[in-house]
């Protein structure tokens, strides 16, 4: 008995084994499980980290973890729950730390969002569809790699979700597919709510395509309506949140921007890509009226709306460009199989594969002028054991009242790893910090910050449709002038690039240290921790050095 073999499945599957080993697999070393959060680049990562693990510490998502909002109790869970669901659950069923799951799920659905693309160009073609996929590798190429490392994951789950959408949406004859469209477009809404509108966008421009090839009819409106009616059904608890916290707070404004504090991907990135690119285009339009082209309306429509920052849409429209080699995927096939016809009327799915095959090589291993290809990063980021070490030990052995006072560290920059102490915080400004070096003082105030997320005010529900914002009532106790005897505990970095940071927390720690309520409880090769066992006693003598 022989064995057939089906190229097409070997090569979806190797395509998506290549996505896994390019995304997270190099960057991670090939490991599943880390010590410490691994390869986190940027203070939103940690906000999504730890947003999931006080899912996962409380059992639910009723309420803002209190140490994420500046130590403010009983804030509504205000943000998009689906990615820190997913991360809570898969870390409980795995046994992996949140930290982990989280920054998996990413790079996980970005594979999953290239075959479901996959799907949809293979019901226009199969050729087209193969040929399409090399360019998937570009999720990880320069500004794009950015939204995994940088924390933007939100967006890229949202966008998984969208992807899933267009493709039940294409598929708009299945038996009650309006499931599958309110599930899909209720999970973009209920993973970053801004993608949403460019799926109901697409939505729109899909039914009029429909209307111009005759197509739509009173059972696919029938459809399409009642799976918008299943959405607001589905997002209906985070519909009110959405109402009446995020517009209250930030309300939509016509923002034209021309470039994003973060990095992001430009049609310029695409080099000499971009002659097949544009080859796709214009055959798709030669091909609107003979034959069904919806990938076409699906990757011209997610083009323009990567524009959309210049007519009002401002960072959204970066976002969406993270998924430029999904969503354009379409058109490098579809040039590269008009080009291949004519040079081989013969060509066949064999000859797609191979080609393809050459194609993801020289897109994942060579440096060729013009041709884009895959970075690489191997790198374990902002963390690093010791840091996450402290910060272990105060989310595990102070008072779950208590307050900590870090002073200056290289990583606390991005100020949202500080969160990991699961502890209401402050932190020393740095600013203040050099001035009192260059001034030779020891000091008992120092200008201070307290990290956290405003962006939805603080809301705390007083009713299904009410909130309070807790931020604006207590807005003038998050900076200022702070006395650092007022902490249960004090952090202070033993090492820092500049050796005079260092030395100065070094020395403000033994000058605490000097009062007998003030005891060293945590020390390693980065980190000291003291604790103040009278708050609000005089601490520290102030004085010139």
């Amino acid at each position: 008995m022989s064995l057939k073999i089906n190229l097409e499945n070997v090569y979806i599957v190797a395509v998506f084994s290549l996505l896994l080993f390019l995304g997270i697999g190099n960057l991670w070393g090939h490991k599943l499980s880390h010590d410490f959060p691994y390869s986190y680049f940027a203070s939103d990562a940690f906000q999504h980290q730890t947003r999931a693990e006080g899912i996962k510490d409380a059992g639910s998502y009723r309420n803002e973890p209190y140490y994420n909002v500046f130590g403010i109790s009983n804030v509504i869970g205000y943000y998009p729950p689906v990615i820190y669901h997913l991360a809570a659950i898969i870390s409980h069923v795995s046994g992996l730390e949140v930290y982990d799951t989280v920054y998996f799920l990413p790079f996980f659905f970005a594979a999953v969002a290239s075959l479901i693309f996959y799907f949809i160009i293979r019901k226009f073609n199969t050729n087209v569809a193969i040929l399409s996929m090399p360019l998937t590798v570009l999720l990880f190429y320069n500004g794009a790699y950015t939204g995994f490392t940088w924390g933007n994951w939100p967006s890229l789950l949202a966008q998984f979700f969208l992807v899933a959408f267009f493709w039940a949406l294409v598929n708009y004859e299945l038996n009650r597919n309006f499931i599958l469209l309110g599930i899909f477009l209720g999970a973009v809404f209920m993973s970053h709510s801004s993608e949403a509108f460019f799926a109901g966008f697409v939505l729109i421009i899909f039914s009029f395509y429909l209307l111009f090839r005759k197509s739509l009819n009173l059972s696919i409106i029938k459809n399409f309506a009642l799976g918008l009616i299943l959405v607001v059904i589905i997002s209906s608890y985070y519909l009110v949140i959405f109402r009446y916290v995020w517009m209250e707070r930030q309300p939509y404004t016509f923002s034209v921007i021309k470039e994003w504090g973060a990095p992001s991907l430009f049609i310029a990135d695409f080099g000499i890509l971009l002659i097949f690119l544009g080859i796709g285009l214009i055959s798709g339009l030669l091909l609107f009226k003979s034959k069904d082209v919806a990938p076409l309306i699906i990757s011209s429509m997610m083009l323009v709306f990567g524009y959309s920052n210049y007519v009002g849409f401002g960072d959204r429209a970066f976002q969406l460009r993270y998924f430029w080699p999904i969503y354009l995927s379409f058109l490098l096939g579809l040039g590269i199989y008009q080009i291949a016809k004519i040079a081989y009327p013969k060509w066949s799915q064999a000859h797609s594969i191979v080609f393809a095959t050459i194609i993801f090589v020289l897109l994942s291993f060579a440096s060729l002028p013009l041709l884009p290809s895959y970075s690489r990063i191997s790198n374990q980021g902002v963390m690093d054991s010791y840091h996450w070490q402290a910060l272990d030990w105060l989310s595990r052995n102070t008072e779950k009242d208590s307050t900590i006072y870090f002073f200056y560290g290289d990583i606390y920059n991005q100020d949202a790893v500080l969160r990991n102490s699961k502890r209401a915080h402050k932190l020393v400004i740095p600013q203040d910090y050099v001035d009192a070096i260059q001034k030779r003082e020891i000091r008992r105030f120092y200008d201070t910050e307290s990290p956290g997320d405003g962006g939805g005010g603080a809301a705390v529900r007083k009713s299904l449709t009410k909130f309070t914002f807790k931020l604006d009532e207590r807005e003038k106790e998050f900076s200022g002038r702070t006395d650092i005897c007022k902490y249960n505990y004090l952090v202070f970095d033993k090492q820092a690039s500049q050796q005079a940071f260092a030395q100065y927390n070094l020395l403000l720690a033994s000058e605490l240290l000097k009062k007998d309520f003030v005891k060293l409880v945590f020390e390693n090769e980065i980190s000291i921790v003291l604790k103040n066992n009278k708050p609000g006693e005089d601490c520290i003598e102030q004085r010139s050095i």
